[in-house]
């Protein structure tokens, strides 16, 4: 399978919006206006770069994505990053989509000098420790009532 991994742009956007529909995470999913504001919040191009956003094409098909975050930690030397989301298709799962998105992450946290990249998971974290990350602690959400 032939797959090819670059930054995400305003056109990929209903691809990527069809993809993070498919990422439940016991909430429900977000609508097309949320997306729309958070999709262009992360386009925008700023000083530091702290949102990164990469799709993987199969076919010149948006089959998958990652958002990762990139910032300076009070209690961590360097730049750290946070593997926020990491969706792949669930046609096209178990094809090596999700190993290239990583890598992807792992180079250009490599070319900026990050000393850390984490992610939290309430699944697959399996996907997680076979390619060389650790449990360190757990990770708690709360939904807030907004109104």
């Amino acid at each position: 399978m032939s797959i090819n991994i670059r930054r995400g742009q305003r056109e990929d956007g209903s691809s990527v919006f069809a993809l993070a529909r498919q990422y439940q995470t016991g909430r429900e999913p977000i609508g097309r206006d949320e997306f729309l504001v958070a999709f262009d919040n992360v386009l925008r191009r700023r000083d530091q770069e702290t949102n990164i956003l990469f799709v993987a094409e199969h076919d010149s098909r948006v089959v998958g994505y990652s958002l990762m975050t990139v910032s300076r930690l009070l209690h961590a030397p360097g730049l750290t990053a946070h593997l926020q989301e990491i969706v792949v298709d669930e046609a096209v799962r178990e094809h090596g989509v999700g190993d290239r998105l990583m890598q992807a992450n792992e180079h250009y946290c490599m070319g900026r000098g990050v000393r850390q990249l984490s992610a939290s998971t309430g699944r697959i974290g399996s996907f997680y420790n076979h390619r060389g990350f650790e449990p360190v602690g757990e990770h708690y959400r709360k939904i807030l009532d907004l109104g």
